[in-house]
């Protein structure tokens, strides 16, 4: 195993994909890339605590298969908001950490509705740090839960791997750890004086944001609502407003996910006053090979888990 090699999957609709990273120096190379559409849909099967035994057997046949040998010692797998309980949550910086564990624990019970955490695998990180209007320090941490029968079901999907260990991620902080690698390469002076970036994930069954500040991930939203382009700019503003960032702060706005046209994105531009552009996480790993890009944003997500944050 090595400590420089990363395995991601991610889980979206009836497809599954996934990519295996190397870091080198200061870049990532993309070792292994793969793709599998199945009959059925997989959060189904996978990510619902009855789930699907047999379907599961098929899907992990698959990802045995296409990450055979990996010298991963992590798998990092994606799911969308939809699938998991992703929520952020403020929390005083002056509790202490036992205090902090059980706010999140009576958090995530009202978030879920389930009537024991310990039904919950969840894991917790803390995105940024603030002061409310009095001064006082405070942390807003991101929460991401799955039921603990999906984690084991998961465990044993990934088990043929040499893996010692499966972590979950949303597929939002995915996204927002590739709109930071890609702005490593600089931007203009007006893109600094907007220190916000905003992704915007389309897919059939919800759209997604992701907020980042200085290449750093800040907060992530979805509406299940938004179907239309008028309605995602809609929902975007919204949330920026929730969030309390300036429409005019945005300095870059990227699209991933499935059937992107960014000529549906125009009344972005009038709102954000920057041009929408395609998230194409093939543009921050290394590839021997030229993969397509007319879906390269699908994956987006799968690639984005794969990569380092604290090399981001």
């Amino acid at each position: 195993m090595s400590e420089s090699v990363s395995a991601a999957i991610s889980i979206q609709g009836q497809t599954l994909r996934c990519a295996e990273l190397e870091r080198r120096d200061e870049s990532y190379v993309l070792r292994r890339l793969g793709e599998e559409t199945f009959s059925f849909e997989l959060s189904q099967a996978l990510l619902r605590p009855e789930g699907d035994a047999q379907k599961a057997r098929t899907v992990g046949q698959a990802v045995a298969e296409e990450l055979a040998g990996t010298e991963a010692r992590i798998l990092r797998v994606a799911i969308h908001p939809p699938d998991g309980y992703s929520f952020f949550t403020p929390i005083s910086s002056d509790v202490p950490v036992r205090d902090r564990k059980r706010q999140l624990l009576q958090q995530a019970a009202l978030v879920t509705g389930v009537r024991s955490t310990k039904e919950l695998h969840m894991t917790s990180d803390t995105v940024r740090t603030t002061q409310d209007s009095e001064g006082e320090p405070f942390m807003w941490v991101h929460v991401l839960a799955v039921p603990d029968a999906v984690d084991q079901r998961m465990a044993e999907l990934v088990d043929p791997l040499p893996v010692r260990e499966h972590q979950w991620i949303v597929s939002s902080e995915a996204a927002a750890r590739v709109t930071s690698r890609t702005e490593r390469t600089g931007g203009s002076a007006t893109e600094a004086l907007r220190p916000y970036t905003l992704a915007v994930g389309q897919y059939p069954s919800h759209t997604e944001y992701a907020l980042s500040r200085n290449r750093e991930w800040y907060h992530a939203h979805y509406a299940e609502e938004a179907e239309s382009p008028e309605n995602r700019a809609y929902f975007a503003v919204g949330f920026m407003n929730r969030v309390d960032v300036p429409l005019n702060a945005v300095g870059r706005v990227y699209v991933y996910g499935m059937d992107v046209d960014l000529e549906e994105y125009v009344s972005f531009e009038g709102v954000f006053g920057r041009e929408p552009q395609v998230l194409n996480p093939f543009r921050v790993v290394r590839t021997s090979s030229e993969e397509s890009s007319d879906q390269a944003c699908a994956y987006a997500p799968c690639i984005g888990a794969g990569i380092d944050p604290y090399m981001g």
